[in-house]
């Protein structure tokens, strides 16, 4: 039975943490279940760049090896079509006389050592304005319908997808934040102001500073475990922030707003799960690691897959869902972040009153 400590060992090989890998010989069910969870976890790409670097007979069977190629190949196509794109959206606002900045996804992907091997998933702008100002600009140039408007999250609106059969949300805040509105204040006046210092790829669109990131990724990984799940994507991206992260900049700006954030506790978990997983210094850590904590998320991040899709007995129904979902965060999450559970429960109470008008006008009924 495959080891979780030999596929990790695979997955560091891969992102070049390990030089070596030193497994032993894998049987034929093993390469199955390392395929498996690198699925579930939306790695395969990434994990695919270490297979190809395997010498000897300790490689996948032929035809899983095949397979394997071919979704590669895909996922390199797929992040090729997805930088056009986010050149293409990054020409658009500045035709308009808007500056963007391209979160998380295509981002991330520039930081690790094959740009094209990470998943993507859908693509994520920050335009400057307010949500006033950019949704104006997008109602007028026809790119969202009055639908999207009406149940719009937040901090962002979904581009209509009939120009581009990729998936893109206009971020006219530059992160959904967290739950309790305190925190949330201050992180939100904190990456509006750090996205000025966005700076240009090769690839032709704008990417904001690793502070910028750190901050608003590690909201964003605390959202998704809180809410339904966090997969070993997202930890790997937190990972490649870290490294390419300096300390007197990035890491110390960070650490000393943990407590502000009201964070320091799941980073402690984070930070946790990253020492176990990737073998991360403690040298570049935001905070002491918390192995209690740290086991807690970890659990879920194998468990659950990415966004918890394949987490056991998971309910089809989005209505059963949701339901489910608060129920896991008040029976697995409000003793270790009460706070943010408590004001997660409040929000969810909130939108679904806000937004009942719009759910019966299109006739989407959710409790989300």
């Amino acid at each position: 039975m495959l080891s979780e400590n030999t596929y990790f060992h695979l997955l560091r090989f891969a992102l070049g943490i390990d030089e070596h890998f030193d497994g032993e010989m894998l049987a034929p069910d093993d390469w199955k279940a390392i395929y498996q969870l690198s699925e579930r976890q939306a790695l395969l790409g990434v994990v695919f760049d270490g297979v190809k670097r395997l010498q000897g007979n300790n490689v996948p069977p032929f035809s899983l090896l095949m397979q394997w190629t071919v979704v590669a190949e895909k996922i390199c196509g797929i992040n090729q079509k997805f930088y056009a794109e986010c050149e293409r959206l990054t020409r658009f606002f500045e035709e308009h006389g808007r500056k963007s900045a391209i979160l998380k996804g295509q981002a991330n992907s520039l930081l690790y050592p094959n740009v094209y091997s990470r998943n993507p998933g859908d693509i994520d702008i920050y335009v400057d304005g307010g949500k006033k100002s950019v949704v104006k600009l997008l109602k007028d140039m026809g790119l969202v319908s009055q639908k999207e408007l009406d149940i719009a999250a937040y901090h962002h609106v979904g581009l209509d997808q009939t120009q581009s059969d990729i998936e893109v949300e206009v971020h006219y805040r530059p992160s959904g934040g967290f739950f309790n509105p305190f925190c949330n204040k201050r992180l939100q006046k904190f990456l509006v102001e750090e996205a000025k210092n966005s700076t240009m790829t090769e690839q032709g669109f704008y990417v904001p500073t690793i502070k910028f990131a750190l901050a608003m990724q590690l909201a964003h990984i605390l959202y998704h475990f809180i809410e339904e799940g966090v997969g070993l994507r997202q930890i790997t991206d937190y990972y490649f922030l870290l490294k390419h992260s300096s300390e007197d900049d990035d890491r110390e700006t960070i650490a000393g707003m943990l407590d502000g954030f009201g964070v320091k506790r799941f980073t402690s978990a984070l930070m946790s799960v990253l020492k176990d997983i990737y073998h991360l210094d403690e040298s570049l850590m935001l905070c002491v690691p918390d192995e209690k904590k740290g086991k807690i998320l970890f659990d879920e991040i194998i468990g659950g897959g990415n966004f918890g899709k394949y987490r056991a007995n998971r309910p089809k129904g989005s209505i059963a869902r949701t339901l489910e979902g608060k129920f896991r965060q008040w029976n697995h999450r409000a003793s270790l972040y009460p706070r943010e559970v408590h004001w997660s429960m409040i929000n969810a109470i909130g939108q679904f009153f806000a937004k009942l008008p719009y759910r019966i006008k299109y006739k989407q009924f959710s409790f989300r």
